[in-house]
């Protein structure tokens, strides 16, 4: 009953913020609603929850991905805005019937909580990078969290990236875990051992420590990867051709092979969870293209160093420019400092337009890293003095940060209204 009138009051709450303009109110009303009944969560969870997805990047997508997949088995409830903090998954779970499968992302921090409270059938752990170090842990100790999570739970199925030291470090211990070879092209987080300290050997994707012996688990999952096309391998050796794949890049392959992995576990079809993969065009308005002002825009998002250093490879080749959004409210951290960590340098040989609210820190960076660039407040005005390059494009990529990211969306959205 008192679950009931949380979910209640939390829907009303929602529905305000919504005709306020502040959002879609999921995270608002989910607030409201733990506020009254601390333990809806639990209450809602029912055995229900099939599967959790947790990551610093790619969890919003993989769990969409997975989310496809799982609907040969009916309908499935997962959030569709990457929603992922305990007001998430509460609001997710209210608005789906008992009996409805879940397939949630959760935030990292968050992970152990929600853990505890819907008892998952399996937790697919993707990678640990630093992110929002003034609300995230270092990650070394999101990594002891993570390990003694799976110690309170050792009935709970772990798929989890063999080639991420720290996600290794936080899974070894479980009872059952499935390893895949999802791949790590950002290694400056897992430098050294988690467990002794000792700087890492690494040779392509295998690691070793020299001083406990630690090394990187004997996967059963691959991805291959080659002239920019995936094929995940099974166990048994069964490949499965990746290059259906809308969603762009090496990285979500990689998350398309996790998500297999977590099929399997279910003891889903997976040639069929292939193909419901590759219908998934967007994901909360990743690689959307939308127009705003004047540009028809691809919006890519990225907020820490390991996913700018992936995302860079889906751009089109120079001379192609790029807008580049950068932004230092709450949801993005309110520490700029990382730009300095990503490799902007491969972005010469284009024009960078530097925006948002944090675009002189940004053209800093771009001005060290000897990339060509401009600075402009508003690049979608009717008359934003950008590059004719950018004017001729049919399509321009603007990756941007998180409240970036959410801006655009909601201007194309108005815009699409008109």
């Amino acid at each position: 009953m008192r679950t009931r009138f949380a979910i209640s009051v939390g829907r009303s709450v929602a529905a305000v913020s919504r005709m306020a303009g502040r959002g879609e109110g999921m995270v608002v009303g989910g607030k409201v609603t733990l506020k009254l009944a601390p333990r809806a969560i639990a209450d809602l969870a029912n055995d229900r929850v099939a599967v959790l997805v947790s990551a610093t990047n790619g969890k919003t997508s993989t769990t969409r991905l997975l989310a496809n997949a799982v609907e040969q088995l009916g309908p499935v409830l997962s959030a569709q805005t990457g929603a992922n903090m305990t007001s998430g998954v509460v609001t997710t779970l209210a608005n789906g019937g008992l009996d409805t499968i879940a397939v949630l992302e959760v935030d990292e921090a968050y992970l152990p909580m929600v853990t505890a409270d819907t008892n998952p059938r399996v937790i697919l752990l993707g990678n640990l990078s630093r992110d929002q170090l003034d609300r995230m842990n270092e990650v070394a100790m999101t990594a002891r969290k993570w390990r003694r999570m799976l110690a309170d739970h050792p009935n709970v199925t772990v798929v989890a990236n063999a080639d991420d030291p720290i996600v290794t470090y936080a899974a070894e211990q479980a009872p059952n875990v499935v390893w895949v070879a999802g791949g790590q092209v950002w290694t400056a987080d897992s430098a050294v051992c988690p467990e002794c300290g000792t700087l890492l050997s690494r040779d392509g994707s295998h690691w070793h420590c020299t001083g406990c012996q630690r090394s990187r688990p004997d996967p059963t999952w691959f991805l291959e990867w080659a002239d920019s096309r995936g094929t995940a391998v099974a166990p048994d050796g069964e490949r499965f051709n990746l290059s259906g794949l809308q969603l762009p890049g090496r990285f979500n392959a990689s998350n398309a092979t996790m998500a297999l992995a977590v099929c399997e576990q279910l003891g889903l079809n997976l040639t069929e969870s292939v193909e419901r993969m590759c219908e998934v065009q967007a994901v909360s308005g990743r690689y959307a293209i939308v127009q705003v002002g004047d540009l028809k825009i691809r919006l890519l998002l990225a907020k820490n160093p390991a996913g700018w250093t992936e995302l860079v490879d889906v751009m089109p080749p120079a001379p192609a420019p790029v807008i580049v959004t950068i932004n230092s409210n709450a949801a993005d951290g309110r520490d700029p400092s990382w730009l300095w960590d990503v490799p902007f340098e491969r972005l010469r040989g284009r024009t960078v337009i530097a925006t948002g609210d944090r675009r002189r820190d940004l053209a800093v960076r771009l001005l060290h890293a000897e990339v060509d660039h401009v600075v402009i407040a508003d690049p979608y005005a009717a008359n934003a003095p950008l590059p004719e390059a950018a004017r001729d494009l049919d399509i321009i990529d603007n990756a941007a940060t998180y409240t970036g990211f959410h801006a655009l969306r909601t201007s194309a959205a108005r815009e699409a209204g008109k």
